[in-house]
């Protein structure tokens, strides 16, 4: 189960994508849909079973880029070349033999919050049950 949410912090604050190989392909392929269509796509809906507290939407982006907070939920604005290069980099991740890794992917717009990508360095619980 795909599990991601907003980690706050007064100086490094991240969003949080964890899950297993199976996970972040599925994460990854919907990054690459999303590069090839264009249109918004909220990430539980286009990953069943994904869970996560706040709401996270894919949005196309031509002048703000990257991970935001908008009116308590987030999205993540991405054009299609950054779509497409950060499920390449997530596809890094999902090899059998890599046991666990991360990323921390940043498209370096002013403001952004970076956004994290890992396999097997928390516990499956981590984000699932009350912090």
């Amino acid at each position: 189960m795909l599990r991601f949410d907003y980690m706050p912090s007064d100086f490094h604050p991240i969003y949080l994508f964890l899950g297993d190989a199976a996970d972040l392909t599925a994460l990854a392929n919907l990054l690459r849909k999303f590069s090839q269509s264009a249109r918004e796509v909220s990430v539980v809906d286009g990953i069943p079973g994904s869970k996560s507290r706040t709401g996270l939407t894919l949005v196309p982006a031509d002048d703000e880029f990257g991970m935001r907070e908008v009116n308590g939920s987030f999205k993540w604005k991405l054009n299609a070349w950054q779509a497409a290069r950060i499920a390449e980099r997530i596809d890094l991740l999902t090899p059998e033999e890599n046991k666990s890794g991360s990323d921390l992917l940043e498209v370096g717009s002013d403001g952004e919050i970076p956004v994290k990508v890992s396999r097997g360095e928390f516990t499956d619980d981590f984000l699932v049950s009350k912090r």
